[in-house]
């Protein structure tokens, strides 16, 4: 399913135009972006939960030269899901 048949399907089941069911996904997905941003998590029961994962900086291999150098930390998105989505 892409964000266009999401929308479609968003917009039926709440009974509402797909004009307003893109504002309503687009805001939903600036809301959870900007938490992670932020280091916090955002919870949806039984969903589940996206979490801001943070990658300290680690000593690597280049595999082009060979060479040891440093990775830049970074902080990255994780989805973990519930419980019942797990038993689906």
């Amino acid at each position: 399913m892409n964000k266009k048949e999401l929308v479609g399907a968003l917009a039926s089941k709440c009974d509402m135009t797909q004009a307003a069911a893109t504002e309503t996904l687009n805001a939903f997905c600036d809301i959870v972006v900007s938490e992670l941003k932020d280091g916090n998590g955002v919870a949806i029961p039984g969903f589940g939960q996206f979490i801001a994962k943070h990658r300290p900086s680690r000593e690597m291999r280049n595999p082009a030269t060979g060479k040891m150098m440093m990775s830049k930390a970074k902080t990255s998105a994780q989805f973990k899901p519930s419980i019942g989505l797990k038993d689906l």
